[in-house]
């Protein structure tokens, strides 16, 4: 989680409002735009691919963490 919320404040220019717990709507920064920025610097700095369903939904820094952990599993099997 510590390397997802520095790929987190580098994308949005600010640290995660509510650490770990942070949802799209709790940051202004947190826009459209910048949720298609985080998912795309997500899976280059884990080199995964997540779900299309992270571009749009209003989803934590906790559920784009899982689902990273599962696109990982997936990688490895």
């Amino acid at each position: 989680m510590p390397r997802l919320l520095e790929v987190f404040a580098t994308v949005v220019g600010e640290p995660a409002a509510h650490g770990p717990g942070t949802a799209r709507g709790d940051m202004d920064l947190w826009d459209s735009l910048a949720q298609v920025r985080l998912v795309y610097a997500v899976e280059n700095a884990f080199a995964v691919e997540l779900p299309e369903r992270l571009l749009t939904s209003e989803c934590s820094l906790t559920e784009i963490a899982d689902a990273v952990a599962t696109a990982q599993t997936a990688r490895l099997s």
